[in-house]
């Protein structure tokens, strides 16, 4: 039995794609709090500063505080990210797996 590169591929990819999709609802769901929180945040220096609780200075370190903290959740959407590629990979070698074994005739991977 021979592969054929082109269905081995598309197999692949659907594998792949289908795999990396798992991570999609947590990447989403990851990314609506850190807006949410980024919202609060904002309406928060916002209203403080219309009040007159905070001066300009006091806004510009407040939204600074934000990205500072923003910029360290960047690494939890990495960690997803590399998940999904991960899981992608695996997906896609199983099909590999799978064509090579049943070309030959038995399990040998």
């Amino acid at each position: 039995m021979s592969i054929n590169p082109s269905d081995l591929i598309k197999s692949m990819l659907a594998a792949s794609t289908g795999a990396a999709k798992g991570h999609a609802a947590d990447l989403k769901n990851y990314l609506e709090a850190r807006a949410k929180i980024i919202a609060d945040g904002v309406i928060q220096i916002a209203a403080d500063r219309l009040a007159g609780k905070i001066n300009d200075d006091d806004v510009k370190f407040s939204f600074e505080q934000i990205k500072d903290s923003e910029a360290t959740s960047l690494l939890a959407i990495d960690v997803t990210l590399k998940a999904a590629a991960q899981d992608a990979v695996n997906a896609a070698l199983a099909v590999a797996t799978e064509a090579i074994n049943k070309a030959v005739g038995f399990a040998l991977l």
